[in-house]
């Protein structure tokens, strides 16, 4: 894993005086927007894993530090950073941030993502649907969430409420999005012994671009 031991002289705080930062958002809800789309474009732009991947979400990170002084007490904030860690490999540190963010907001459905995300990373799949299942009804239109949700009920063996969830994102959600709930729901037919309907979920996983990578959904 590439390990920065000095963040505060990094390439990537360098990479950071470099942006637009008079752009940067002036509420803290606009920080987090801002924030969740920066994250959004380097999983997107870089391979995980890569030296530019890291770069990129270590230059984020320090964006994310002068935030939290500045939105004190912030549970969306508090949960950005906790998505950030998972995608920089660091469960542990990433689920400290997500009970923080409860702490100080128990009603914050990007906080209960945030929390389930990291709880299923650890496999602690119980606990990680109980936070998913409470985001899912503080935002009940969210499909990016609700990805998230049908992979922890296929995680927990239940399978006909993964199937169910993974169908409302087929139906309704984003085109980006049909690709992981089919290959999720793939996986619920399988273990239900429905192999043809497991078989063309995979087909149509593929043609919808999906490549083996289910990923964290930041739920937005």
């Amino acid at each position: 894993m590439f390990i920065r031991l000095n963040k505060i002289f990094s390439f990537s705080m360098l990479l950071l005086a470099l942006l637009p930062v008079t752009s940067y958002a002036e509420t803290c809800e606009q920080t987090v927007q801002y924030i969740d789309s920066q994250h959004r474009k380097a999983l997107d732009k870089y391979k995980p894993g890569s030296q530019e991947y890291l770069q990129a979400l270590y230059a984020i990170e320090d964006a994310i530090f002068p935030s939290m002084k500045r939105c004190p007490r912030n549970a969306p904030l508090l949960a950005a950073m906790s998505e950030l860690q998972l995608s920089l490999g660091q469960p542990p540190i990433a689920l400290l941030y997500a009970k923080k963010a409860l702490e100080f907001n128990p009603n914050s459905w990007q906080a209960h993502n945030a929390a389930g995300n990291a709880l299923n990373v650890v496999e602690k799949y119980s606990e990680g649907l109980q936070h998913l299942q409470r985001a899912s009804v503080l935002q009940p239109d969210n499909y990016a969430l609700l990805v998230n949700l049908c992979s922890s009920y296929e995680r927990n063996k239940q399978h006909a409420k993964a199937i169910q969830s993974c169908g409302r994102v087929i139906d309704k959600g984003p085109y980006d999005l049909r690709g992981t709930a089919y290959y999720v729901r793939a996986k619920a037919y399988r273990a239900r012994g429905e192999l043809e309907h497991a078989a063309a979920d995979d087909r149509h996983a593929k043609e919808f671009g999906f490549r083996g990578q289910t990923g964290i959904n930041k739920g937005k």
